[in-house]
């Protein structure tokens, strides 16, 4: 009898390990769970974004977003919008029927607030898994501007592995975060001080369990223009301050 139960008890905790670990997982990597719930009366036409992007949750310059733009981008402004493919004959999708749009420029509302635009989700990166990949279209702004990618607090090392039309194909090495739960974060930076918007479309996020190959030499002419970016922004912002108005 006390074999018995210990079986039963065995079964039991193994069945709640697994759900807990699928509860865990990251979903909706590609967007395409999107579910469209407009918020009334909002003047943008947005939508709700915890059901458009179901699974993520935005921020600008840190403040929790609850909204999101649909297939519509802002001027001036920072922000998160799904994109899909009806808008600009689907340019800012890579695969399927959606893809996400994050907006760098100011502040909602402001002039001269520069304000970088996150999504996150936190989940268990899949046993086994050697990189993270996904498809991305950077748009660099004026002045230069640029990305980030944190997985468990860590910046990635983006690698640029090939261009499929107008996306390009990034991966980045996660092996040492394998099976453990994470923070996935991709974020916008806002130049500074502002002179016009950036924007990222992002789609297509997958683990995978292959490592990230050595870049072809088209890889590394893109990836030498993105640290010459890179080092451009930072050198820029280290002589320039936010211009803000005295009114």
């Amino acid at each position: 009898m006390n074999n018995q139960w210990g079986t039963i008890l065995l079964v039991a905790i193994g069945l709640l390990t697994g759900s807990a670990h699928a509860q865990g997982s990251f979903i909706n990597l590609d967007f395409e769970s999107a579910s469209l719930v407009p918020v009334p009366g909002d003047p943008y036409g947005r939508v709700q974004l915890s059901s458009a992007l179901p699974g993520w949750t935005g921020s600008v310059d840190g403040t929790r977003e609850v909204r999101a733009l649909y297939d519509n981008k802002f001027l001036d402004s920072s922000g998160i919008g799904l994109m899909d493919t009806g808008y600009a004959s689907g340019f800012y999708v890579r695969q399927g029927s959606y893809a996400v749009l994050l907006q760098a420029g100011v502040r909602l509302g402001t002039t001269d607030q520069p304000a970088d635009a996150t999504l996150s989700q936190t989940g268990v990166v899949p046993d086994g898994s050697q990189s993270l990949l996904f498809d991305a279209l950077f748009s660099y702004g004026r002045p230069p501007t640029s990305f980030a990618v944190k997985l468990g607090g860590q910046a990635l090392s983006l690698v640029p592995l090939s261009n499929k039309g107008n996306f390009t194909l990034y991966g980045a090495d996660i092996h040492t975060l394998a099976g453990q739960t994470a923070e996935l974060n991709f974020t916008l930076f806002s130049g500074i001080p502002h002179i016009d918007n950036a924007s990222l479309a992002v789609d297509s996020i997958r683990f995978s369990t292959q490592p990230i190959p050595e870049p072809g030499v088209p890889g590394l002419f893109i990836l030498g223009g993105l640290i010459f970016g890179l080092h451009s922004v930072r050198g820029f912002k280290a002589i320039k301050k936010p211009i803000h108005s005295n009114s």
